[in-house]
């Protein structure tokens, strides 16, 4: 079986939202049946405490993907970790999980009207620093950004302005599985045709 571990902050953490809506990594398991999906979301993380626990929680599993979701707490106004440094941090993780085994998602944009610590203008140059960090490192990116961006983003966020709801995480696992499904592709056996 392949296995996908999912590593982020608190976008990425659990199983279930209190409401009983299933979250990012019960979703994946549903749609790739034949794989190990572990969650390794920790709430209120930036990447510079991740890279603490990278490697037990990451790679001692020996991943064939890992999702990089960071960004939520880098860019907020009581964590706020430098851009030079968030990029220099996702980039160590990328090499050293192995630039064909990462899927990076820029992270998503906020409510401004419910969300006081955050603004869509500082979490914007974060997304662009994620999307620069998969050229430069030749992963694979998910516009996770760009996508909500273009929506009425309300629509997909608890009343905090940040933590998806139930129409956040359709979106977010869908991305997910679509690029799973794109990089996987090749791997599936072709049906033979009949004469």
């Amino acid at each position: 079986m392949k296995t996908l571990v999912c590593f982020g902050d608190s976008i990425t953490s659990k199983e279930k939202s209190k409401d009983g809506s299933l979250r990012l990594t019960s979703r994946l398991r549903q749609e790739l049946t034949e794989w190990v999906v572990m969650n390794a979301g920790i709430p209120a993380e930036t990447t510079r405490a991740a890279l603490v626990r990278l490697q037990d929680d990451v790679l001692r599993h020996h991943p064939d993907f890992v999702t990089i979701l960071f960004g939520a707490n880098d860019s907020s106004d009581h964590r706020l970790i430098p851009l030079k440094e968030y990029e220099k941090n996702l980039t160590y993780m990328v090499n050293k999980i192995g630039a064909d085994k990462v899927i990076l998602i820029s992270p998503a944009p906020v409510f401004e009207d419910q969300q006081k610590a955050r603004t869509n203008n500082r979490m914007k140059q974060y997304a662009q620093t994620v999307k620069k960090v998969a050229k430069h490192e030749g992963t694979s990116y998910i516009p996770l950004f760009e996508t909500l961006v273009e929506k009425n983003i309300q629509k997909y966020v608890i009343d905090d302005g940040l933590h998806f709801n139930k129409y956040g995480y359709e979106e977010l696992s869908e991305l997910v599985i679509r690029k799973i499904k794109t990089l996987t592709a090749i791997t599936f056996p072709k049906k033979q045709l009949s004469p």
